[in-house]
């Protein structure tokens, strides 16, 4: 899709890519889905299957690639960025900053969720999450905001109404459902979008690549 003069892709499952006139940020680029594309920063939430995939870092990878992930992994390259949960560091100008994410699944402190802003423009991706009260630190902060919806490992769609509600983004995309892992799942990103146009809040079903 065409946000305010970027591009947004959701690959499947849980990559997303946000395009700057060529400049890349890659959110768990996987294999499985997509890892067709070079990406000059890379954002890993934490070392689940499906989040954290060497095969598809090693094809996304290009010389300026900086990565970033939660200061629990430790990861074979070389200009990595290890960060903790509310941190924040500047990459090539793009702001980073990490956002807690945990549930009955993910520990606090296993992995982390990303606020970023390229071009002006601020992006939610909330990895394996429940609804945080950390959440609410993100009111009006988020332009576009990556929920995940499928209720095994993440919120379901009732929680993820919640955390837009609180989050209050300008636009709402449902992730983290489908293939290849939930194949079962896909009604419920209907289900999201007609609960948030209840609540004026946009919503946009992006189709994977």
């Amino acid at each position: 899709m065409e946000f305010k003069g970027l591009n947004v892709f959701w690959d499947g499952h849980s990559s997303v890519r946000v395009v700057d006139d060529g400049f890349t940020v890659a959110v768990d680029p996987f294999s499985q889905v997509n890892s067709d594309f070079s990406a000059d920063i890379v954002l890993i939430t934490h070392d689940d299957v499906g989040h954290f995939d060497k095969d598809a870092l090693e094809s996304v990878r290009c010389d300026r690639t900086v990565f970033v992930c939660p200061e629990s992994m430790d990861i074979p390259f070389r200009d990595v960025e290890y960060l903790g949960s509310d941190d924040m560091i500047d990459v090539y100008n793009v702001e980073v900053e990490a956002v807690p994410m945990y549930n009955d699944e993910h520990s606090k402190g296993e992995g982390i969720g990303y606020r970023f802003v390229l071009d002006d423009k601020s992006f939610y991706v909330a990895g394996d999450t429940g609804l945080i009260e950390e959440m609410r630190d993100l009111e009006r902060r988020v332009d576009l905001a990556f929920l995940p919806i499928e209720g095994e490992y993440t919120m379901d769609v009732s929680d993820a109404v919640q955390a837009a509600v609180r989050i209050k983004p300008e636009v709402a995309i449902p992730y983290h459902f489908g293939e290849p892992f939930f194949p079962d799942k896909g009604m419920e990103a209907q289900e999201f979008k007609a609960e948030l146009q209840d609540r004026n809040i946009k919503c946009k079903i992006i189709e994977k690549e």
